[in-house]
């Protein structure tokens, strides 16, 4: 006999099978099984996210003068703490007190999200490993020239911002005519940054007067993967809400403003 459970409504219990009486208990209904969650979709399918802890040995290339090790004894740490993360340590925790790349150990380790046709040339010996990588994955120890690297695969996250850029004297990538001092520079931003809360156009106001390529485009930098933006910039665009225009942020290249923007498709491969 088919059955459905009945529905009380205002006292009154309502079947749902016509041959059903109103004294009729069905049997309990089997507990259906729940329903695995589908894999999120790769909206980017040919890139990869890494982030890695570097163990180098004396002589290795970049090394520091005040590592001692020998390559044997390289290759056995970063062995050991491939096996610490496996055993649940957090990476980025283990990448900011163990590894000794100055560059991405302050990040947690984390090296920056490319294409394989882009990956940085100086990390050509882990690429084919990163990529071979399901997401999350950690991989084998790979040796490089620089050291022995653990590395492990993680999601692609891309964010959409554009910025004003104001450079001073002795910054990263600023033209020998830039003159200003830090100071003036500071001040100069933090006047910018006011005229914009007072409702000046952002896209306008970077055309005009940020300081680096993107003042074509408004100061728009486009969808940039994790990893690939300076650190204190790209930690203060994370933290906004869409729309929402940041103070001003200090990096090796000057002084930004930043606003978060929609997030734009991904481009067809």
């Amino acid at each position: 006999m088919r059955w459905m459970i009945p529905l009380v409504v205002a006292g009154l219990s309502i079947g749902c099978g016509a041959e059903e009486s109103a004294e009729e208990t069905p049997e309990e209904a089997p507990t259906p099984e729940p329903e695995e969650d589908a894999p999120p979709e790769d909206l980017y399918p040919n890139e990869a996210c890494a982030r890695v802890i570097v163990v180098a040995w004396d002589g290795a290339q970049f090394a520091s003068d005040d590592i001692e090790r020998t390559q044997d004894e390289a290759r056995d740490r970063a062995a050991s703490l491939r096996r610490r993360i496996l055993g649940g340590e957090d990476m980025p925790r283990l990448a900011r007190s163990e590894s000794d790349a100055s560059s991405s150990g302050p990040r947690g380790g984390l090296l920056g999200t490319y294409t394989r046709a882009a990956f940085p040339e100086i990390h050509a010996p882990i690429r084919d490993a990163v990529f071979s990588l399901d997401i999350d994955e950690v991989g084998e120890v790979v040796e490089a020239p620089y050291g022995f690297v653990v590395v492990r695969r993680c999601p692609v996250e891309k964010i959409h911002t554009r910025h004003i850029l104001v450079r001073y004297r002795g910054a990263r990538n600023a033209d020998d005519d830039v003159e200003r001092s830090r100071e003036d520079a500071r001040g100069l931003a933090e006047r910018i940054h006011r005229q914009l809360t007072r409702g000046d156009d952002f896209a306008e106001t970077a055309a005009r007067l940020s300081e680096d390529s993107s003042r074509r485009r408004g100061g728009d930098l486009g969808m940039v993967g994790r990893g690939n933006l300076a650190q204190a910039y790209e930690a203060t665009a994370w933290a906004l809400e869409v729309n929402e225009v940041s103070e001003v942020v200090e990096t090796e290249f000057g002084f930004h403003i930043i606003q978060r923007l929609e997030d734009l498709p991904p481009e067809a491969p």
